[in-house]
């Protein structure tokens, strides 16, 4: 994590219980509530804070929009409040789309804040429960798979548009293509470096017999207790309201 003071099993028993928070309620106020807590969240654990919670959040519209139109349009139940000409739009379904909404924007807060774990904050996080490194690892590398496989796309973009090739202005056909190549050489390149990470991690005594000693360690802080402390309350809130 980045310029964060809290245990990183701290931070990641936070985002899951945030996660699992949202999906809790028929009623939009708890899901509302959630997400208001893991942006305030978010924001103070992410670096550039309110303001790369807003640009998530922004770049994920189109999907959590799109989900929320089709609770809007095709859930029935409750007071009819606009009739269309096919479809209508009942308080049922803007109650759904509400929900709908605020639980995807909670995961994709979640998600990208755990994503910024590195293989070091999930071996603290996982050496501190004594769970084997192997653990850490996959989750390292599953956590990071995604944020890398669009990091080698966007890079390779920007390489074709210094060369003076703009991909949206090219037919559909020639702009699949494109991508189509970009798509695969990504994969490449990340499979590639999975096979470094091996070896590296081989010449390090990965998954070596014998009692085992971590380079990196960090102890729990009063700022973990505080907010394990916080997150107990906010859950005992939800479960009395």
């Amino acid at each position: 994590m980045h310029n964060s003071k809290l245990h990183p099993l701290c931070n990641i028993a936070v985002c899951m219980a945030f996660s699992s928070l949202a999906f809790i309620g028929s009623l939009p106020f708890k899901p509302i509530m959630v997400f208001i807590c893991a942006f305030i969240y978010s924001s103070l654990i992410l670096p550039g804070h309110v303001l790369r919670s807003l640009r998530i959040l922004w770049k994920s519209l189109p999907f959590i929009f799109s989900i929320s139109v089709l609770q809007l349009l095709f859930h029935r139940e409750g007071t009819p409040l606009v009739r269309l000409t096919i479809l209508s739009i009942n308080a049922g379904g803007l109650n759904w789309a509400i929900i709908m909404c605020m639980r995807l924007a909670t995961v994709v807060l979640c998600a990208h804040t755990i994503a910024q774990n590195s293989f070091k904050d999930f071996q603290v996080a996982f050496s501190a429960l004594h769970l084997p490194e192997e653990i850490s690892f996959m989750l390292s590398f599953g956590v990071q798979l995604i944020p890398n496989f669009s990091k080698a796309i966007k890079g390779f973009m920007q390489s074709l548009r210094l060369r003076g090739i703009e991909p949206k202005s090219l037919s559909w056909k020639n702009r699949i293509k494109i991508y189509r190549i970009l798509a695969i050489s990504s994969l490449a390149g990340i499979i590639s470096n999975s096979s470094k990470a091996a070896i590296a991690l081989e010449l390090r005594g990965f998954r070596s017999e014998g009692k085992r000693s971590f380079l990196h360690k960090q102890k729990f802080s009063p700022a973990d207790a505080f907010c394990i402390t916080g997150l107990i309350l906010f859950i005992a809130y939800l479960i009395v309201i």
